[in-house]
């Protein structure tokens, strides 16, 4: 399986597009700021806004006390102009930290929703897994979930009814060639599969793609690259297209995995402080390679295909990167520690040359535009032109 498989998916409630750079943390607080944002003036209007509400409101024995306070957290987050704050319920941060784990409790299967007629269909019940084993199969439509219809919802909602604890069951109702079938499914944890590999020309080169960069991720990488190594290839390629990013410690382990004792990136906050990472000297990968971009590779995957272009490391192959040159990082509440939570922009990162590729991309060292049309099937791999090209490049390095 390669990246043709991963492309407009959720899986639990994982995104093939997440567009996103994390570092997950407990905040430090300072209290008393002479410069915070809530002043008197603040907390007068609001205390006059709730007076008004609990004196004058004509259906004030409806108001919810925690859906009010979560609406004006939610909208706190969301009025700082930064398209990557979030205000989480506990709950949801519950999600995102499943989510980031690359784990999760269901049934086990990629789903994608078209977007024009609102379906969701089962694209791949993973080989071994709940779904499959019940019997889904894909091209199956999903209609109902524990019998609510699914009609109408969006792709996470569905998601999250066949999300549940381990061993629990639950039924979903699917239309296969005009009919429908009912799987009653035992929910078990499922290892998200962000990584695939495979040995391609004729077992010459071995060929990795990183979906998303989960905290299973890494060990997942891991046994790719052992596996090819093992088998003797002569040349690699690294595909993030289509990978929107994910956990800063995950990219930088499975950098260390790859390249020698060199810085990998820094980052600098608004006060100018900056933190430097660097690699060991305790693994690295030999081999020719090349990287293969495009404009939906953000984040981490530029951070990836950053360093290893800075270091000449690897050839990269593609079209310019999507541009985010950014590190959200997520504070738990004082008083919190399971969430509440928020996220917000706390840095900019750099690559080893000291280039912030926000707004810009990664240019790669070899532009080709992908070509729909080349895409073919051939002993069980999907290629297309820029994989070819990325082979040719090897091909050349190759002794």
């Amino acid at each position: 399986m390669n990246k043709q498989f991963f492309k407009g998916l959720l899986a639990g409630l994982v995104t093939a597009f997440v567009v996103v750079l994390v570092v997950v943390g407990i905040g430090k607080f300072t209290d008393n700021k002479e410069d915070s944002l809530i002043d008197d003036d603040f907390k007068a209007e609001l205390d006059s806004i709730i007076s008004c509400l609990d004196d004058f409101y004509l259906d004030y024995d409806k108001l919810e006390k925690e859906k009010l306070q979560t609406g004006m957290f939610k909208g706190l987050m969301e009025s700082i102009d930064d398209d990557y704050s979030m205000y989480y319920t506990k709950e949801e941060y519950e999600d995102f930290k499943e989510d980031n784990t690359g784990k999760y409790s269901g049934i086990g299967a990629y789903v994608s929703q078209n977007i024009e007629t609102g379906l969701i269909v089962i694209v791949n019940p993973f080989e071994g897994g709940p779904a499959h084993s019940a019997g889904i199969k894909p091209g199956d439509i999903i209609s109902a979930v524990d019998d609510v219809s699914v009609s109408g919802m969006n792709l996470n909602e569905v998601v999250s009814l066949m999300k549940g604890e381990p061993e629990t069951i639950v039924k979903v109702s699917v239309v296969r060639n005009g009919k429908v079938l009912d799987f009653d499914v035992r929910r078990n944890f499922v290892d998200v599969p962000t990584v695939s590999h495979n040995m391609i020309e004729d077992g010459k080169i071995g060929y990795i793609y990183i979906s998303s960069f989960d905290l299973i991720t890494l060990t997942q990488f891991k046994e790719a690259l052992d596996d090819i190594e093992s088998k003797n290839a002569k040349g690699l390629i690294l595909d993030v297209r289509d990978n929107g990013g994910g956990r800063l410690d995950t990219v930088l382990e499975m950098l260390d995995r790859i390249l020698p004792e060199c810085m990998l990136m820094y980052t600098e906050t608004r006060d100018g402080n900056d933190s430097k990472y660097y690699s060991t000297a305790e693994e690295s990968c030999e081999l020719p390679m090349v990287v293969l971009i495009n404009g939906y590779s953000a984040s981490a995957s530029e951070v990836f295909a950053g360093a290893l272009k800075d270091h000449k490391a690897a050839t990269v192959v593609g079209t310019k990167s999507f541009g985010k040159g950014i590190v959200q990082s997520i504070y738990t509440l004082k008083g919190f520690d399971e969430g509440p939570a928020v996220k917000f922009t706390t840095s900019r990162y750099y690559t080893p040359n000291g280039v912030n590729i926000h707004g810009t991309g990664i240019e790669p060292d070899i532009t080709i535009e992908y070509d729909s049309e080349s895409l073919r099937q051939e002993d069980g791999f999907a290629y297309d032109n820029q994989i070819d090209k990325a082979i040719e490049e090897l091909n050349k390095k190759i002794k």
